[in-house]
């Protein structure tokens, strides 16, 4: 699992979070696993789904 507390993301309103990912781990997100974001850490929660966050979180665990 992950070192880093992404707790803050709980805290957030609307359709994006922040994620704190660096613009290079984004890249990364991207070019390895298919998976877009903002260069800023940005992501669109609202394509987050039970079918694919198990996904998600792997690969960002990766990039970390």
């Amino acid at each position: 699992g992950a070192k880093q507390d992404f707790g803050f993301i709980v805290r957030q309103n609307g359709m994006f979070s922040f994620s704190g990912l660096t613009a290079e781990q984004v890249d990364r997100l991207r070019d390895e696993f298919a998976i877009y974001a903002v260069r800023s850490g940005r992501i669109n929660v609202a394509g987050i789904t039970e079918a694919n966050i198990r996904y998600l979180c792997e690969c960002i665990v990766k990039v970390l």
